[in-house]
């Protein structure tokens, strides 16, 4: 997977609690243009996540040759980061990217340990195991194959 930008991890300065949700996405659309706008839209996503209450720390993938775009992020709780994407921030930059192209994406959550930070291997290995479709939470950790959510 050819990637033209990767956004290391970079942790909030939020108090990280016992436990926490681990958010991670997939979209994809249609070839070179789209890919450079979810590319740009996307850093702007992630900037938003890092301010966002809850937020615990937020790291991006972008392939713009073949339209594809990685997200994955760590929240103190779902309501935290159901309460994000209801935030202005995130509506602006969703209809942003989503203005002009059909996408297909994958939004799933499972329960996570704040203490570790995820892996793009594991993640992206996550994420193709996962139907495309409506934000989905997986109550199952155990799913996740290389012990990212232990």
């Amino acid at each position: 997977m050819p990637t033209i930008l990767t956004i290391p991890w970079l942790w909030t300065r939020q108090p990280r609690p016992q436990t926490a949700v681990l958010f991670a996405s997939r979209f994809d659309g249609a070839g070179p243009r789209t890919g450079i706008r979810l590319l740009t839209g996307g850093v702007w996503l992630w900037l938003a996540v890092l301010r966002a209450p809850g937020a615990l720390g937020a790291a991006v993938c972008a392939c713009p040759l073949a339209g594809r775009y990685y997200t994955v992020s760590l929240w103190r709780d779902e309501a935290s980061l159901r309460a994000f994407a209801h935030a202005r921030a995130h509506r602006d930059a969703v209809r942003g990217l989503t203005g002009r192209a059909p996408f297909g994406g994958v939004l799933v959550a499972t329960p996570a340990d704040p203490r570790h930070r995820p892996r793009w291997r594991e993640t992206l290995r996550w994420l193709a195991t996962v139907e495309p479709g409506p934000y989905q939470f997986i109550d199952r950790a155990a799913e996740v194959h290389g012990g990212v959510l232990r």
